[in-house]
C-alpha cells in the first residue's frame, strides 16, 4: 500500500467490523449506542482500574472514550494524519492525546516496542534510526517508553529483557549504596533495592507476563532511566563527571546561602553568644547545619530531619524536667521569711528564668513535632538560613531553653549564697558554719568549672604537650 493512499470512512453504520475495500478505503463502523465498542478496537484495563482502547491492526491507542460516537469520529479523523504516511513507521505504535483535529507537536506519542523506546518524533525512534540516537536522546526515549508501558500495560506482554535489565540496575544501585553510603544519589536505598530484587527474582511472582508485572517492571525501569537521563548516563568521562558533580554542588550551595549580617553585627552576636548564652548556640548551630546539608537522595533529607527533631525533642524534654524541679525549688524558697533584698531579687529572677525555659521548651517541642514532613523541613531550613542574624540567630533561639535554665541555676545559687551570708552569726547559722558552706560552694564551683572546661574541649583534637628532655653535659 503506497504512502498517502490510505483513506478512512467513518460513515458506515451497517458494518460492525473493519473491512478493506478495493479502492484502498478502510471502513469503520459508527456507534449505535454510547456503550458499544467498535470492532476491532479492544478495551484494556489497567490494574488500578481505569480503561483505555487499543486497535491491534492499526497499532493505535487512545485514552479517550470512543464509546461516545462524537469522540469516536474525531479519533477516526485524526488517524490519517499518523498512519499511511511512511512505510518505515508502520511498525510503530501510536498513542493519541486529546480531541484536536489539527495535529499539534505533543498530541501523540510514537512507541517502538522492539527497541523499547518512545518519542513524539517518529523519525527519532524508527528502527533504522535507533542505533544512531545520541546518549541523552536514547536515555530520554527509554524513559518515555517505560513510563508509557507502566500506564498502558494491558495490550502487550512484558518485554523479555525488562526483568533482567531491572535486576542488573538494582544490583548496581546496591553497590553504589555500599560504596557511597549516605552520599549515594541512586533512586533507591539499599533496603528498597533488596526488596525489589526479591520480587523480581521470585519465580512464582514473575513466572508469566501480566499487566501487574508490566506495571511493576515499567515503574522500576522508569526510575532507572529517569536517573540516567538526569545524570547524563554514558556521556562523560570519569574526570568530566566528577567536575560536573563538584560544580553542581558548588552552585547549590551558592544559590541557597544563608543571610550574612554586617561584620559589626556578626561580632556583637558572637560576643552575646559567648558571654550571655554561654556558647550554647554553637552546639545548635552545628545541629542545624548538619540537618540542612543535602546528601544523596531525597529520602535522606527526611531521615536527617527526623533525627534533628528527635534530638531537639529529647534535649528539650530533659531541660523541661530540670526546669520544673528548679521552679518548684525557687517558689518554695520565696516562702522563706526574712530573705534579704539581694537574695529575694535573685530568687525571683531564677523563678522567671525557669518559667521562661519551660514555656519556650514546651512550645518548641509542640511546633517541631507537628511539622515532620519533607516540605516543612525545606521551609524551615530556608527560613532559618535567611534569619536577619543568619543561622547564628536561629541557633540562639533554639538554645533559649538551656540558656534560661543555666541563668535560673546561677540566680538560684546566688540567692542561696546570699541567704547563707545573711544568716552568718545569727541563731540559724554561726559565722563559722556560714563560711564553711561558702567554702564547700567554692570547691563545688571549682569542680563544676573543671568538668565544663574539660568536656567543652575534649571533642577537639589537641596535640600532646612536648616534653623537652635536657641532657646532662
Amino acid at each position: 500500500m503506497s504512502a498517502g493512499s490510505l483513506r478512512y470512512n467513518t460513515r458506515h453504520p451497517e458494518s460492525r467490523s473493519m473491512t478493506l475495500c478495493t479502492d484502498d478505503t478502510i471502513n469503520f463502523p459508527s456507534l449505535s449506542s454510547k456503550s458499544a465498542i467498535p470492532m476491532p478496537w479492544c478495551q484494556c484495563t489497567h490494574p488500578q482500574g481505569w480503561i483505555y482502547f487499543y486497535h491491534p491492526e492499526l497499532k493505535m491507542l487512545t485514552v479517550e472514550d470512543i464509546r461516545d460516537p462524537e469522540i469516536y469520529y474525531i479519533i477516526m479523523e485524526k488517524i490519517p494524519h499518523y498512519r499511511g504516511l511512511d512505510d518505515a513507521y508502520e511498525d510503530l505504535e501510536i498513542k493519541l492525546f486529546g480531541l484536536s483535529l489539527i495535529p499539534v507537536p505533543f498530541d501523540h506519542l510514537f512507541v517502538n516496542h522492539k527497541h523499547c523506546v518512545a518519542s513524539h518524533d517518529a523519525s527519532e525512534i524508527a528502527s533504522k534510526n535507533v542505533s544512531s540516537l545520541g546518549t541523552v536522546s536514547l536515555n530520554r526515549a527509554q524513559r518515555h517508553y517505560w513510563n508509557y508501558l507502566g500506564r498502558y500495560p494491558a495490550h502487550i506482554p512484558t518485554p523479555k529483557k525488562a526483568v533482567q535489565e531491572a535486576i542488573d540496575s538494582l544490583v548496581w544501585f546496591i553497590a553504589d549504596n555500599l560504596i557511597s553510603g549516605s552520599r549515594s544519589i541512586v533512586p533507591f536505598s539499599k533496603t528498597e533495592c533488596e526488596e525489589l530484587l526479591s520480587l523480581l527474582q521470585s519465580p512464582s511472582a514473575f513466572a508469566a507476563s501480566s499487566p501487574s508485572k508490566t506495571v511493576f517492571v515499567g515503574w522500576v525501569l522508569q526510575e532507572v532511566y529517569g536517573f540516567r537521563f538526569a545524570e547524563s548516563y554514558g556521556k562523560y568521562t570519569e574526570k568530566q563527571s566528577r567536575q560536573i558533580h563538584a560544580t553542581r554542588s558548588t552552585n547549590l550551595k551558592s544559590r541557597d546561602q544563608e543571610a550574612t549580617p554586617h561584620p559589626f553585627i556578626q561580632a556583637m552576636v558572637n560576643v552575646i553568644i559567648t558571654i550571655l548564652f554561654f556558647a550554647i548556640p554553637r552546639t545548635y548551630l552545628a545541629h542545624v547545619k548538619a540537618a540542612s546539608t543535602y546528601r544523596g537522595r531525597l529520602a535522606n533529607v527526611q531521615s536527617t530531619w527526623d533525627q534533628y527533631i528527635q534530638r531537639l525533642v529529647q534535649e528539650y524534654s530533659n531541660f523541661l524536667l530540670i526546669a520544673t524541679v528548679l521552679l518548684s525549688a525557687t517558689v518554695s524558697f520565696l516562702a522563706v521569711p526574712n530573705i534579704d533584698q539581694g537574695g529575694l531579687f535573685a530568687c525571683i529572677i531564677a523563678t522567671l528564668a525557669s518559667l521562661g525555659s519551660i514555656i519556650v521548651g514546651v512550645f518548641c517541642i509542640w511546633r517541631h513535632q507537628t511539622n515532620t514532613t519533607t516540605t516543612a523541613s525545606f521551609s524551615y531550613m530556608h527560613n532559618a538560613g535567611h534569619n536577619p542574624l543568619g543561622l547564628e540567630g536561629h541557633a540562639m533561639l533554639l538554645s533559649l531553653p538551656p540558656v534560661l535554665l543555666v541563668w535560673a541555676i546561677i540566680a538560684f545559687t546566688v540567692s542561696i549564697i546570699s541567704y547563707t551570708i545573711q544568716g552568718a552569726g545569727s541563731s540559724a547559722l554561726t559565722q563559722q558554719e556560714a563560711w564553711g558552706v561558702i567554702g564547700v560552694f567554692g570547691l563545688i564551683l571549682l569542680s563544676v568549672s573543671s568538668v565544663l572546661y574539660s568536656f567543652s574541649i575534649i571533642w577537639k583534637w589537641r596535640s600532646p604537650p612536648r616534653i623537652l628532655c635536657l641532657r646532662r653535659s
